[in-house]
């Protein structure tokens, strides 16, 4: 998937802000993070400027991306939550937050729909 300068710095953004949302930085959520990093071919400017990114303009950056774009953002937010293979209350507070503001929601809703017609 192939995500714009900006783009990238706002799932570094909303990454960062998963794995630190439960103030528990574990050694495999940084290795995942550092594959996701190498899969959108991240520069190191591009980190920098993600880690510092606020949080709305990163929010605002997703909301405006395309469905597949949010699929895969979907995909590495629900993994970066998964990687240390706890799920706090606060993460699932972030996730939630994230996904209502950038209708990341509705793409689950689809998700869900899918799979239940797939066991009909």
């Amino acid at each position: 998937m192939k995500f714009s300068s900006i783009e990238k710095q706002a799932v570094i953004s909303l990454m960062v802000g998963i794995i630190e949302a439960d103030s528990w930085i574990d050694d495999e959520e940084i290795e995942f993070a550092q594959e996701v990093l190498d899969a959108i071919e991240c520069t190191e400017e591009d980190f920098e400027l993600g880690q510092d990114m606020p949080l709305l303009p990163a929010l605002v950056t997703i909301k405006n991306l395309t469905e597949e774009q949010k699929d895969a953002v979907t995909d590495v937010i629900t993994a970066t939550i998964v990687a240390d293979r706890i799920i706090t209350a606060e993460e699932a507070e972030v996730f939630d937050y994230v996904s209502e503001l950038t209708g990341i929601d509705r793409i689950l809703d689809k998700v869900k729909v899918k799979d239940v017609k797939k066991e009909k």
